[in-house]
């Protein structure tokens, strides 16, 4: 029988899975062992839970490590006790040391859900959405010191991002591509001589780990197009929201409205930010129409039915902030 590599993956959220199933299936991988996140606290009881990686890698029967740093003591003495040659990431969730890029004597080589060196970075997903482009894809790159600015080994076919596309649906789609595209690049990779193309730095773009706050829809600075992108982008965390009476209403589904179609109650249109009938919302540029929202403890419920509950949200400011 020909020599499995040893290799390891490296993984945490559910859109990795689809990478992990295939490495644990595939004849000349010997998948000694997963690296994920720690457990985290979760739901009301803040109970610790496991992220899906650790979840879908234990019911593989694969040893699961969850080290704080992957670049510590306790991550480098089992990363050189399970003798490695390949490391294989997807969506990990922390920066590599050099000492743990040079460790294996194949190299790491990571899945990320962009056709780099376009959206470099912790979030290329919701960039690709928020930025309107109209297509997106999976880079296999060889790691390097600097953020995923290594050199490309595969990438995928350009996948079509749909008008009703979200980060979670988009995320999912790219998955099975970055699957896929690892299962086809597995010879690539453990003969160890890989096909390496530079990325043109010229034409890299960048995005950054995504905070809370960033899900605020800002009706007076930005256009309806914006926030509609936002609410693709943030679904499902953390969610596009403004502030409605001084409570958190999330904005679950948009329309961007054309304005030459639109019949104002009073034969004006209001101030941007300001609910109209229907849950038409004008913003800095263009008009929104308000479809399902999450009210603050609440279910999700279509405008109509918050409308009809809450009668006093027509004529009331849509806020960035609370007041």
């Amino acid at each position: 029988m020909a020599h499995r590599i040893k290799t390891v993956f490296l993984g945490s959220p559910a859109v990795a899975i689809a990478s992990l199933r295939v490495l644990a299936g595939h004849a000349g991988i010997d998948l000694t062992g997963v690296v994920a996140q720690p457990d985290l606290p979760a739901g009301r009881r803040r109970r610790l839970r496991a992220c899906p990686v650790k979840e879908a890698a234990q019911a593989l029967g694969l040893p699961v490590f969850t080290p704080a740093r992957i670049g510590g003591p306790e991550a480098m003495a089992q990363l050189r006790d399970w003798e490695i040659e390949l490391a294989v990431v997807c969506a990990y969730g922390q920066i590599f040391p050099e000492r743990v890029l040079t460790l294996p004597a194949l190299g790491c080589f990571n899945l990320h859900f962009s056709l780099l060196p376009r959206w470099r970075g912790a979030s290329p997903v919701q960039a690709a959405i928020l930025a309107g482009d109209v297509e997106t894809g999976v880079s296999l790159q060889k790691m390097a010191r600097e953020l995923d600015a290594g050199d490309i080994v595969a990438a995928s076919a350009p996948r079509p991002i749909r008008p009703e596309d979200t980060a979670e649906t988009l995320g999912a789609a790219l998955a099975e591509d970055a699957a896929r595209l690892l299962d086809g690049a597995v010879p690539l990779l453990t003969g160890g001589q890989p096909p390496l193309a530079p990325q043109d730095t010229s034409r890299a773009t960048f995005c950054r780990r995504i905070r809370k706050s960033d899900g605020a829809a800002d009706f007076l600075a930005e256009s309806a197009e914006e926030i509609q992108r936002k609410c693709r982008a943030y679904t499902p965390w953390p969610a596009c929201h403004a502030f409605l009476g001084g409570k958190r209403l999330v904005l679950l589904e948009v329309r961007v409205e054309a304005l030459e179609k639109l019949n104002w109650e009073d034969g004006k249109r209001p101030p941007p930010g300001v609910v109209a009938g229907g849950g038409l919302v004008a913003a800095r540029e263009g008009v929104l129409r308000l479809l399902r929202v999450k009210p603050e403890g609440k279910k999700a419920m279509a405008w109509k039915d918050f409308q009809h509950g809450n009668p006093g949200a027509v004529g009331a400011a849509l806020l960035a902030r609370p007041p």
